[in-house]
């Protein structure tokens, strides 16, 4: 990442989309798209982090995420949106998930625990960062009970696991 990493905003709320880009617009540079198509549009290799609105009148930002990661750009995406986490969450390829209402507080956190783990490379710790992200989104919304019944969330402790000993074996190795 740059010096000062370029945010592209996608809220379909102008309000609430001119108000985040306030709030990072003055560590970051900033893009705002206030519908998908127009994300899709503005999405570069420039771009840096992704503050993606799930539910839009256009295209879904589930979509819009798809076409991002189709076109291989390798941006962190951080879902924040007003749809309660479901299981749905552990298919998708973001690096966290927010439900608004969000405040400026835990945005800026969110970004700059993003970048701190940018520059550490990324021998899976990315995907580690996010397997964790997502559980931990999951059990403040749910009952731990409720969610190991469920395969998926077993699935997702698995992969965290796996990986977590994978990362401290390689560490051990090297």
């Amino acid at each position: 990442m740059s010096a000062q990493p370029t945010i592209l905003v996608v809220e379909d709320e102008r309000d609430l989309a001119d108000l985040y880009a306030m709030w990072v617009g003055e560590d970051y540079e900033v893009i705002t798209a206030y519908d998908g198509q127009t994300a899709l549009d503005r999405v570069s290799e420039d771009i840096d982090v992704v503050l993606l609105d799930r539910h839009m009148p256009d295209i879904t930002g589930d979509r819009v995420l798809e076409e991002i990661r189709v076109a291989g750009y390798d941006c962190w995406v951080i879902m924040v949106t007003a749809v309660d986490p479901g299981l749905d969450i552990v298919e998708l390829d973001i690096d966290d998930y927010i439900t608004k209402p969000v405040t400026r507080a835990q945005l800026t956190r969110i970004i700059e625990n993003l970048r701190v783990q940018s520059r550490y490379g990324d021998d899976g710790r990315r995907e580690l960062q996010s397997l964790s992200n997502k559980m931990e989104t999951l059990e403040d919304e749910h009952a731990v009970e409720d969610l190991t019944d469920t395969e998926a969330y077993r699935d997702l402790e698995s992969d965290l696991k796996e990986l977590s000993d994978s990362l401290v074996d390689g560490i051990d190795d090297g």
